[in-house]
């Protein structure tokens, strides 16, 4: 079934006095997250707004009423835009659904931000896209910009004081992207069972992290492929060495950490809600280079310390050093 599409007259600016760019939202069955985010959103104004909704569960009855819910937000979209709504009749899962729902926005924009259902951004993030959208339009190398930085407790010394940095890590909760660079996107992430980890470089992360970043992409792309679409996102910028922005202030709360959650079930993670704050303009620009310290970041809170990964290596050495198999 083909998209059904809204019109109104597009006309708003958004914060900063710069035009907000295309939004997406990608929703599922969490309409009171979704209604928070839509009233952020409602504040920025974008003149273009895509609303992609997965369809119902076979075996979740509660999903008819949910989904139901979050499709009915469309019509809660009160300012001057075009709106456009892309409401599957299936389920198409955690993996294909968003993917899908970006693919569909990638066709008809340029560039633009994407929010789920439980990312919820602080309102500078939207002229923090909007301004490093344009002035990256034209930058192969840079390839996503990332909202959320997991609000480090002292930012000045990882980010040296600008607005931003360049790390090598696409961290996709509330994101902003280009569709030059979406077209790299590989859905089955062909050769990747074939990377090293040397693939996975990173200016600053130890090898250990690497060949365990490298690792457990493979075994969840081998495992939970229809689950996930952010590993092979993450695999695509990375094989193509390209940089990705990080703020130097968190600009995106997941909302999402819970029972009900997919992967976020843990809500006591210290990552959970994280704290934002609003960017101050105009930026301060960093020089265009990969900065070790804000992989570092972005490396522990996506993959862990180091030291947990020196521990693991280390049990391995003793195990073939005694002939010892490791137990399940």
């Amino acid at each position: 079934m083909p998209p059904d599409t809204t019109t109104h007259p597009a006309t708003a600016n958004g914060p900063e006095g710069r035009p907000c760019p295309p939004v997406l939202m990608i929703l599922f069955n969490r309409p009171d997250l979704a209604l928070q985010v839509l009233e952020r959103v409602r504040h920025a104004r974008p003149p273009r707004l895509y609303i992609a909704v997965d369809g119902a569960r076979e075996n979740r009855p509660s999903d008819a009423d949910l989904t139901a819910a979050c499709r009915a937000l469309a019509g809660k979209v009160d300012w001057p835009c075009e709106l456009k709504t892309r409401f599957s009749e299936v389920n198409q899962g955690c993996g294909r659904g968003p993917s899908n729902a970006i693919s569909w926005f990638f066709s008809q924009e340029n560039s633009g931000i994407i929010l789920e259902d439980d990312c919820l951004p602080e309102l500078s993030f939207f002229p923090f896209c909007a301004e490093l959208l344009e002035r990256y339009a034209d930058d192969a190398e840079v390839m996503h910009i990332n909202g959320n930085n997991f609000a480090p407790a002292r930012p000045e010394q990882i980010y040296d004081g600008s607005s931003f940095g360049f790390c090598r890590y696409a961290q996709a909760w509330g994101w902003a992207s280009w569709a030059r660079a979406w077209q790299n996107f590989d859905y089955d992430a062909r050769g990747i069972r074939e990377a090293t980890a040397q693939d996975f470089d990173v200016a600053g992360v130890e090898n250990l992290r690497r060949e365990a970043h490298r690792d457990r992409v493979v075994s969840t792309l081998e495992h939970h492929h229809h689950d996930v679409w952010d590993y092979q996102w993450q695999y695509a910028v990375m094989k193509r060495r390209g940089l990705c922005i990080s703020p130097a202030v968190n600009q995106i709360s997941n909302l999402g950490f819970g029972d009900d959650a997919t992967h976020t079930t843990d809500s006591t993670s210290f990552v959970a809600r994280a704290k934002t704050a609003a960017m101050s303009f105009p930026l301060k620009y960093p020089p265009k280079a990969e900065s070790p310290a804000v992989n570092r970041l972005y490396a522990d809170h996506m993959l862990g310390e180091a030291a947990r990964y020196r521990k693991k290596a280390f049990k391995r050495w003793l195990r073939g050093l005694f002939g010892i198999q490791k137990t399940k």
